[in-house]
């Protein structure tokens, strides 16, 4: 999963709207963000991809909090990082 795809204004609207509104159809999120219907639908198409909503079968679309967390921290995970001790090495004796 690329960080990129939480990294768009866009996608994290969408999330935001889906999260606090509950499922949406992709005209209701267009009308709500104030976005092209085709921009709304190209950038479902990317976070369903990636696991972050579900198309339903009404046609609308949900995303959960729990949901989207999990992901987060599967992808904070990916890159976490091993940090170094921060004591220095004994010195050399001469």
């Amino acid at each position: 999963m690329s960080t990129s795809i939480l990294m768009n204004r866009t996608r994290s609207q969408i999330l935001r709207f889906l999260i606090r509104s509950g499922p949406s159809s992709p005209c209701a999120l267009a009308s709500g963000l104030q976005a092209p219907q085709t921009t709304v639908r190209h950038h479902l198409f990317i976070l369903e991809s990636a696991g972050y909503v579900q198309a339903l079968a009404d046609g609308r679309y949900s995303a959960h909090a729990s949901l989207v967390e999990c992901q987060l921290i599967d992808l904070a995970a990916q890159y976490s990082v091993q940090v170094p001790p921060t004591t220095p090495p004994p010195l050399a004796q001469d």
